[in-house]
């Protein structure tokens, strides 16, 4: 495999990105055909270090075979995936097997303008394909352009998702469809470095909550005292104003892609 490098993109599962983008420097590993990598998983709040290992070999059409493995160091369980990388468009793609058992699919290019809002593969079709087409280009040019427009854009989703990924993975009313289609449109427009930037404020945030401990009976045992969120189920996660200007500070700040 000769083009080593970064590579950005995302899992999905049932058509849907299970998190924001990751990012893989891929180098060789020791041992013949194999490939390492290293990296930080970003969803919420959750910072989940990893490694990443695999082979790679010959198929037909000057493609090659790659066969990951990427493990957790703080107890998550691996995830496989198996697939092709393709010299002519310079990408990584295929199955993934998540740690429930769950069957997803995974795409990593070069360039992390392209694999935001891209469609999962198994949902490509012609509307789909026109859909990401005007979105990519619509958004580039609001990009290159830094309008006031587009900075408040952003300062609103990134808004947005804190305020559904604390209902989502920690309190409040459980999202319904619009809004599980709302989040997962927010996970696929991430940048890594946003979602490492939004898991930062939204840990914040959780700290902020009060907890209290119970004890949690297993048979005849008790276990030792497990913390629950006290706030109400039905509650909506509010983001402070001042968090905008912290946003506000990042975006401007971050060096334009």
């Amino acid at each position: 495999m000769d083009r080593l490098g970064t590579y950005y993109g995302f899992v999905y599962e049932d058509g849907k990105p299970v998190g924001p983008m990751k990012s893989w420097t891929l180098g060789r590993g020791s041992e013949e055909n194999s490939i390492v990598a290293s990296g930080t998983h970003y969803r919420s709040g959750y910072q989940k270090p990893y490694t990443l290992t695999g082979t790679t070999g010959p198929l037909e059409d000057g493609r090659l075979s790659v066969d990951l493995k990427v493990n957790y160091s703080n107890g998550w369980q691996c995830v496989t995936m198996m697939g092709c990388f393709d010299p002519g468009e310079n990408s990584l793609r295929g199955a993934v097997t998540l740690p429930d058992w769950s069957q997803g699919e995974f795409v990593f290019k070069r360039d992390p303008d392209f694999v935001r809002f891209y469609p999962a593969p198994s949902t490509i079709d012609a509307r789909a394909r026109w859909k990401f087409v005007m979105t990519v280009t619509l958004d580039r040019i609001r990009r290159q352009s830094w309008s006031p427009s587009y900075i408040f854009k952003r300062i609103k989703d990134g808004k947005r998702y804190m305020e559904l990924a604390l209902r989502d993975d920690y309190y409040g009313k459980s999202l319904n469809g619009d809004e599980q289609g709302e989040f997962n449109d927010l996970l696929s427009s991430l940048y890594e470095a946003d979602a490492r930037f939004y898991a930062s404020r939204i840990n914040t945030k959780v700290c902020e909550v009060t907890i209290q401990y119970v004890e949690v009976a297993f048979g005849d045992f008790y276990s030792a005292l497990t913390p629950i969120n006290t706030a109400p189920l039905t509650a909506t996660p509010a983001v402070s104003s001042s968090w905008e200007h912290e946003s506000y500070a990042w975006i401007v700040t971050t060096t334009t892609r």
